[in-house]
């Protein structure tokens, strides 16, 4: 009998509870909370033989990891490196990333494992720009991981698979990342991008003027200290030279210290 422990999603929310529970020599055991001490004790984890997460939310402590002996997988609807954590499918199409799903190896770091098995998918968006959705995409994506996941069982169980580091800095993304824009999972994709991307200029642009502000406002203030120079000079002038010469040689300290960092490789 081959124990299974599969943590995330409900047999309401993915087929493949159904998929494993319909094979009889899998003993299956499904968990969506944190796995804590208690979890350890009741359910034996050392005892299991493979450990598969899929619409899992919560990071499996390193401590934890250490005691499960048996492979443990993610189902990850991004193409990984790019798209690692929340909403990969969002970001997908906003940050213009290949959309995909992937199967990888799950270690202390969130989406970081080794890959196993990937899959792209190209919901061509300026052709389909009337027709998708974040809801309709995200729909394709769960059903192409299932797919995969099922097409690949038997080797995935039978620890018989390929498996590689990720290439690459890709990237990451929190749940809390989520722009205000997104106020529904039905929104237009197409719609969407075009608001972020106009935003992000928009932003850009304001970030540029104040920047310009700030460099008037120092030209200002070059000139009032130049000022207070004068004044010091009148009023104290042996002082006001060695303050002027401490400052000079600090300045060459620093532009020392700026020719190491140009010089770094």
């Amino acid at each position: 009998m081959i124990k299974i422990l599969f943590l995330g999603y409900s047999k309401k929310e993915t087929r493949l509870i159904d998929f494993l529970k319909s094979n009889k020599n899998i003993q299956l055991s499904n968990y969506n909370k944190k796995i804590n001490k208690s979890f350890i004790k009741k359910f034996n984890i050392e005892k299991f033989n493979f450990v598969i997460c899929f619409g899992y939310r919560h990071i499996i402590d390193k401590s934890i990891l250490k005691k499960i002996k048996a492979p443990i997988i993610n189902l990850h609807i991004g193409y990984l490196p790019y798209n690692r954590g929340s909403h990969p499918n969002f970001w997908s199409f906003v940050e213009n990333t290949p959309s995909g799903v992937t199967i990888h190896e799950v270690d202390e770091r969130v989406d970081c494992g080794k890959i196993i098995y990937q899959k792209l998918i190209d919901f061509n968006l300026n052709k389909n720009r009337n027709k998708l959705t974040f809801a309709n995409t995200y729909e394709v994506l769960v059903n192409e991981i299932e797919n995969l996941f099922m097409n690949k069982f038997d080797r995935l169980i039978s620890n018989k698979y390929p498996s590689f580091e990720q290439i690459g800095e890709g990237s990451f993304h929190r749940k809390n990342d989520l722009p205000i824009l997104l106020k529904s999972w039905d929104q237009n994709v197409y719609a969407t991008v075009k608001k972020f991307h106009l935003k992000k200029k928009n932003t850009l642009k304001r970030n540029l003027d104040i920047i310009n502000q700030i460099e008037s406002t120092r030209k200002n203030n070059n000139i009032n200290w130049m000022n207070i120079i004068r004044t010091s000079l009148k009023s104290s002038s042996d002082e006001t030279l060695k303050l002027l010469k401490q400052i000079n040689l600090d300045d060459n300290k620093i532009s020392l210290l700026f020719q190491k960092f140009d010089n770094e490789k």
